[in-house]
């Protein structure tokens, strides 16, 4: 029993330094990285061509808007691409209908997707193909740009003498389940890819968020471009690995203000998208396993030492490690949802689903789960009309 209880306190004790760790980072400047935002003064004068490009599948209710705010722009010099990725609505139409107004907005069509290819990597590699621009801004359909974004990314790129830059966004949330598990479930990924070891050229950690890259022209041409993650279902922290891989400088940042998108809008739709991040995320069975074991170690398991403890003294225990244990695990929570609230805020998610944590954790482990059956090639995935199983397309390839 002695031994039962030293390993319990050693392993709380290391949580908790773990915690402290986590919460040091998340209040501390250096660790978050850096932040862009309106306040962000750069000059861009001469920095060259943007080539915006916009894969869409699908996209008629958000294809106007997005282009409507990447017009906008006070960047002075762009171009806008959007690739049609065998969309079967209204896609194509609407960007033919604001082409005909804007000149800078060019339409590219995909009718098939080539063998070896996943569909949205192709897509933006098509769209690279007709870009003229010495950088390559790659963002999503259903994100929205402030007026400064590109002018943001492009000044702090050239500032930094960096090569490829990624922001973080501030998402977009609605209702009780979107507060309560998209700060938790995108914690999962700032655990592992925080910015101040991405932005570290000594360490291998990369990242990028697919909502926003960008990335220098020469560079993109010599690290292989798309096609060198073209079988990769999350190809964005794909791209990120070849670039930081083949020695060439990767930052990301917080895109305070610079554009919001809304990820998810049920939970259903959060367990589909989750999984296929975390599956691309952390590339396979071991990966996802190891994973899954640390979240539940170092989030939801302190909760039971805090309640048995909280028990034991209720009902009289007087053991001196019984004190320890209790103060351990109530160490560890607090430092939990200290950090927690820091994420929540910063994200601005409503403070007060912080209660609901557990539950969160619960549903992220959900999540990782579906990673994990992927990852085993047990169930397949779908994404935008198009089904990968074990690495590969098995349906939705075209549409003729």
């Amino acid at each position: 029993m002695l031994i039962l209880q030293w390993v319990t306190i050693v392993v709380l004790g290391l949580v908790l330094a773990v915690w402290v760790s986590r919460l040091a980072t998340v209040y501390s400047s250096r660790g978050r990285g850096p932040v862009l935002s309106a306040r962000s003064d750069f000059d861009v004068s001469g920095a060259g061509l943007v080539s915006v490009i916009v894969p869409a599948k699908d996209e008629e209710a958000n294809v106007r808007a997005a282009l409507e705010t990447i017009l906008a722009q006070d960047y002075p010099d762009l171009e806008v691409i959007v690739v049609d990725d065998r969309s079967a609505d209204r896609t194509a139409e609407i960007v033919r209908e604001v082409a005909a107004a804007d000149e800078r907005v060019r339409l590219v069509r995909v009718e098939r997707l080539p063998d070896g290819w996943f569909g949205k990597v192709h897509a933006m590699h098509a769209g690279a193909r007709e870009a003229r621009g010495e950088w390559l801004l790659f963002v999503d359909a259903d994100c929205r740009q402030a007026p400064h974004s590109v002018r943001a990314g492009v000044g702090f790129l050239v500032q930094q003498g960096g090569d490829m830059l990624s922001l973080w966004p501030v998402l977009e949330m609605h209702g009780f389940w979107e507060n309560a598990v998209q700060p938790v479930a995108g914690s999962v990924l700032v655990a592992w890819f925080r910015p101040g070891w991405v932005n570290d050229p000594h360490r291998r950690t990369a990242f990028a968020n697919g909502q926003y890259i960008l990335i220098r022209r020469d560079v993109y041409d010599a690290a292989g471009g798309h096609e060198a993650v073209r079988d990769e279902i999350v190809e964005d922290i794909a791209l990120a690995r070849v670039v930081k891989g083949a020695g060439y400088r990767l930052l990301n940042a917080i895109g305070e203000d610079l554009f919001t998108t809304r990820m998810y809008d049920s939970l259903g739709a959060m367990q589909k998208g989750w999984a296929r991040i975390y599956y691309g995320a952390f590339k396979n069975v071991w990966g996802v396993l190891g994973v899954m074991g640390l979240t539940f170690l170092f989030t939801l398991a302190p909760f039971a030492p805090l309640a048995a403890s909280a028990v034991g003294l209720a009902s009289g225990a007087s053991g001196w490690w019984v004190w320890v244990v209790f103060g351990l695990s109530a160490a560890i929570v607090l430092c939990v949802f200290a950090t927690m609230r820091r994420l929540f805020l910063a994200g601005r998610a409503n403070p007060w689903c912080l209660f609901f944590y557990p539950l969160a954790v619960l549903l992220v482990l959900w999540f990782e789960a579906g990673a994990l059956v992927r990852a085993m090639g047990v169930r397949s995935v779908t994404w935008r009309g198009t089904t990968y199983k074990g690495g590969r397309v098995v349906g939705g390839r075209g549409r003729g």
